[in-house]
């Protein structure tokens, strides 16, 4: 057992070192406020505060644990070796950063509670981030900063700490919509008609035609190849509780609007095939673009109806989370898992991690049931590259994450396995899953 001594226990140092100690490291540890107990422990131990008692193994402290609500702290960038850092520590500290108050700024979001410039649809704008501003938003870098922290507690009490974790990967599809034209409104078919006369595209024209009177299958069909796919991965065709690889689709069930204007809920074979989806593989809901409270609990409460299974996983669209206000409406439904965290527009680790961790409400300086998967990578940040460039890219994110031992999830567009689509998804999808890299 680790002991931590601390003058006093506050609920962000119980938050984030549970997160670090217990999650991450898989290390059993206490806190005492008792020098005595601390003195005469004999195994793995330090103090974090503003000061060392003595000569033990002391961590500084910049305050940011002790304090309630939102405050703008200033961040200059400096190197642990070869990791960017902020929040830098005096010399007499034997970790040169604060390393929990930075781990907690970044996996909070605490940056996304400030004044910020949104994007074009109203997200926080990766480009107003500190870990875009520091050059390590491919890195999962508290993930990284954990790892250094266990190597320099082995080599100071000359102890064999080790984390038993492997490597999982997820690909998350976002499923705006289930058909492009079968099923579709006829003001949507008729726009997408006449774009395909304006731009001379008669061969998609003619497909459109087709799938409407019933003789192709629509070029969103693509569903029973990618369950087949992921199958071929899973002994026996079976997802287990140790499998490594997994998929999620999240589907749509809100209400027509201008930015979400696919599939009705209301189609009989979309409802079928989200069932037939959910017996061989994970499930979840996509919540829709303009989604206040109440929408929240209607949707929720259609998928329960549609996929006959109380929710649990869920996206918002697009990733418009809007921190901290849409986790705060999932947090009221209950004990949910979210794979909204990362950004669509930029690969690369939103909240520099790559592990799953709990929501933390900064406004009520309160630990949620809420459990957040972030994903690592958006196929669309990466679409418009050469296949080469893709792959650099997934190879880059999937190693430093396999490095730590966390959670690689890639997000993808349920569109972009369309068929006949000149596309590098399916390739890089395979890619994705590959044990080398």
């Amino acid at each position: 057992m680790i002991l931590i001594y601390c003058s006093n226990i506050t609920t962000r140092k119980e938050y984030i070192f549970k997160h670090i100690f217990k999650r991450l490291m898989i290390q059993e540890f206490k806190f005492t406020t008792d020098v005595s107990e601390f003195v005469s422990h004999s195994g793995v131990k330090f103090s974090y505060g503003s000061k060392p008692l003595g000569e033990e193994f002391f961590i500084w402290s910049k305050g940011l644990l002790d304090e309630n609500g939102i405050d703008d702290h200033e961040i200059e960038f400096h190197k642990w070796e070869e990791l960017p850092v902020f929040f830098k520590a005096p010399e007499r500290s034997d970790i040169p950063f604060d390393i929990f108050s930075a781990s907690f700024y970044l996996i909070t979001r605490y940056e996304e509670y400030l004044p910020q410039v949104k994007d074009d649809l109203g997200r926080y704008n990766p480009k107003e981030s500190i870990a875009v501003r520091g050059d390590f938003i491919l890195l999962p870098l508290a993930d990284l900063w954990v790892r250094k922290l266990l190597e320099r507690l082995n080599r100071k009490f000359n102890t064999v700490l080790k984390r038993k974790q492997h490597l999982r990967t997820t690909v998350a599809i976002e499923v705006t919509s289930f058909f492009k034209y079968k099923g579709r409104g006829i003001i949507d078919n008729a726009v997408m008609f006449y774009v395909h006369i304006k731009q001379m595209k008669f061969r998609y024209l003619l497909r459109q035609i087709f799938v409407l009177f019933g003789i192709k299958l629509d070029p969103f069909h693509n569903y029973e190849q990618l369950i087949d796919f992921i199958r071929n991965r899973w002994k026996h065709g079976r997802k287990l509780s140790t499998t490594s690889d997994n998929m999620i689709f999240f589907f749509h069930l809100g209400n027509y609007n201008r930015v979400d204007n696919g599939i009705s809920y209301r189609s009989r074979k979309y409802r079928e095939a989200i069932k037939q989806i959910g017996d061989y593989t994970d499930i979840g809901l996509r919540y829709s673009f303009y989604c206040d409270d109440k929408e929240v609990k209607t949707q929720g409460k259609r998928y329960e109806q549609i996929a006959n299974r109380s929710l649990q996983k869920t996206m918002a669209a697009y990733s418009k989370i809007a921190t901290p206000g849409h986790y705060k409406r999932l947090v009221d439904l209950g004990s949910l898992e979210d794979y909204s965290m990362g950004y669509e527009t930029m690969p690369g680790f939103r909240a520099s991690t790559s592990h799953p961790f709990y929501f933390y409400d900064l406004d009520y300086e309160v630990q949620t049931p809420l459990l957040i998967h972030p994903y690592a990578l958006h196929y669309k940040s990466i679409s418009g590259n050469m296949l080469n460039g893709q792959k650099q890219v997934v190879q880059q994110l999937k190693r430093r994450v396999e490095e730590v031992s966390g959670h690689f999830i890639v997000m993808y567009d349920y569109a972009q396995f369309e068929q006949g689509l000149k596309s590098h998804a399916t390739t890089i999808l395979t890619f994705i899953y590959d044990k080398e890299v």
